[in-house]
């Protein structure tokens, strides 16, 4: 049974659940950060913070820009112990931007609770997404022309460092904390980044990587982009080819545009 303990408990639970949904959908920072306790842990595939600072910042962060939210939830799981709760959470979100654009994501929590003072909170919540959409701006190119054109650069310096199998160019275009999500999984940091080129360039001893941006939006110090790349690979004597695109995620960071985190969908392989 995923519902245990005091029904009582379950009530209030559900009831902070969608106090918290309600002031995400009406982006009242207030209320919605008003359900975390002050020490509580959000963690996601994009960050891992602590206390209410960190995460009215992130709330910040990610309204930059939203003109409407959605969040739909759907409880799945609750386990009472004592001031104590365990709970699995389905939920939907959508964030509409000014320029008409959407993010759409489906994901799931996997949540701790305390009672504090006679009142449940969030104390520690790890999300893990599910699948999502991300904004396809109706400007394809918007922000500054200089911060697009370096985006465009940062592209092109990523597709020569391929080509040439220069490990240490293609790692400087990632941020210390980036994410790198293929078909063979997801790869955290840029240790983990080194050795995922590592493993495929044990194979492969030719590579041709052409890259053409095909969209940028920059917002202050954060950017979206999508990348088309065409492959050309010899691996194990094989000759392979492939199309695909980036869904790209970036930061300007002191030493200039870098990514955040790339999202790698192939179109077709040959």
């Amino acid at each position: 049974m995923p519902f245990t303990g005091p029904r009582e408990d379950h009530l209030a639970i559900r009831e902070l659940y969608e106090t918290n949904a309600d002031g995400g959908s009406r982006r009242d920072r207030a209320a919605w950060l008003a359900c975390y306790a002050p020490d509580a842990r959000w963690k996601s595939p994009y960050f891992d913070l602590t206390g209410h600072a960190a995460i009215g910042a992130m709330f910040d962060e990610i309204m930059a820009g939203v003109v409407d939210t959605t969040f739909f939830v759907q409880i799945g799981a609750i386990e009472v112990t004592h001031d104590r709760a365990r709970c699995r959470l389905q939920q939907a979100e959508s964030l509409l931007y000014a320029d008409g654009s959407t993010y759409e994501l489906v994901g799931q929590y996997q949540d701790e609770l305390v009672r504090r003072d006679g009142r449940w909170l969030f104390l520690d919540r790890d999300y893990a997404l599910k699948r999502e959409q991300r904004p396809l701006p109706a400007a394809r190119f918007s922000g500054p022309p200089a911060d697009r054109a370096a985006i465009r650069e940062l592209h092109a310096t990523y597709a020569d460092a391929a080509s040439r199998r220069d490990k240490q160019q293609w790692l400087d275009c990632w941020t210390d904390d980036a994410v790198w999500v293929t078909s063979m999984g997801e790869v955290r940091g840029k240790a983990a980044l080194a050795e995922r080129w590592d493993q495929l360039f044990t194979t492969m001893d030719a590579l041709a990587f052409l890259s053409m941006t095909g969209a940028v939006a920059v917002r202050g110090d954060r950017a979206t982009a999508c990348d088309h790349v065409r492959e050309i690979a010899r691996i194990d004597g094989q000759v392979l080819k492939f199309a695909a695109r980036y869904d790209d995620e970036l930061v300007r960071t002191a030493n200039g545009w870098r990514f955040a985190r790339r999202g790698y969908a192939m179109n077709i392989a040959e």
